[in-house]
Protein backbone atom coordinates (compact mmCIF):
# COMPACT_ATOMS: atom_id res chain seq x y z
CA UNK A 1 0.00 0.00 0.00
CA UNK A 2 1.31 3.43 -0.90
CA UNK A 3 0.37 6.63 0.88
CA UNK A 4 0.27 10.01 -0.82
CA UNK A 5 0.73 11.99 2.38
CA UNK A 6 1.63 11.67 6.03
CA UNK A 7 -2.03 12.04 6.94
CA UNK A 8 -2.91 9.05 4.76
CA UNK A 9 -0.17 7.05 6.45
CA UNK A 10 -1.38 7.98 9.94
CA UNK A 11 -4.97 7.09 8.98
CA UNK A 12 -3.79 3.61 7.94
CA UNK A 13 -6.56 3.20 5.42
CA UNK A 14 -9.23 3.87 8.03
CA UNK A 15 -7.84 1.36 10.53
CA UNK A 16 -5.78 3.80 12.61
CA UNK A 17 -8.11 3.39 15.60
CA UNK A 18 -6.98 -0.23 15.88
CA UNK A 19 -3.42 -0.09 14.60
CA UNK A 20 -1.94 2.78 16.63
CA UNK A 21 -3.26 1.65 20.04
CA UNK A 22 -1.99 -1.87 19.31
CA UNK A 23 1.38 -0.43 18.33
CA UNK A 24 1.45 1.65 21.53
CA UNK A 25 0.53 -1.34 23.70
CA UNK A 26 3.30 -3.35 22.07
CA UNK A 27 5.84 -0.62 22.81
CA UNK A 28 4.68 -0.39 26.43
CA UNK A 29 5.00 -4.16 26.87
CA UNK A 30 8.46 -4.24 25.29
CA UNK A 31 9.58 -1.30 27.41
CA UNK A 32 8.29 -3.02 30.54
CA UNK A 33 10.12 -6.21 29.63
CA UNK A 34 13.33 -4.23 29.14
CA UNK A 35 12.97 -2.63 32.58
CA UNK A 36 12.19 -5.94 34.30
CA UNK A 37 15.10 -7.64 32.52
CA UNK A 38 17.57 -4.96 33.56
CA UNK A 39 16.39 -5.13 37.18
CA UNK A 40 16.65 -8.93 37.18
CA UNK A 41 20.15 -8.74 35.73
CA UNK A 42 21.24 -6.25 38.39
CA UNK A 43 19.79 -8.44 41.15
CA UNK A 44 21.52 -11.54 39.76
CA UNK A 45 24.83 -9.69 39.54
CA UNK A 46 24.49 -8.54 43.17
CA UNK A 47 23.69 -12.10 44.24
CA UNK A 48 26.69 -13.46 42.35
CA UNK A 49 29.01 -10.87 43.88
CA UNK A 50 27.73 -11.75 47.36
CA UNK A 51 28.19 -15.48 46.70
CA UNK A 52 31.75 -14.86 45.51
CA UNK A 53 32.52 -12.79 48.62
CA UNK A 54 31.17 -15.57 50.87
CA UNK A 55 33.10 -18.23 48.96
CA UNK A 56 36.28 -16.18 49.44
CA UNK A 57 35.77 -16.04 53.20
CA UNK A 58 35.19 -19.79 53.47
CA UNK A 59 38.15 -20.79 51.31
Amino acid sequence: MYWSSLTDFLAMGGHAGFIWPAFGCGLIVLGGLAVVSRRSLAAAERELAEARREAGREG
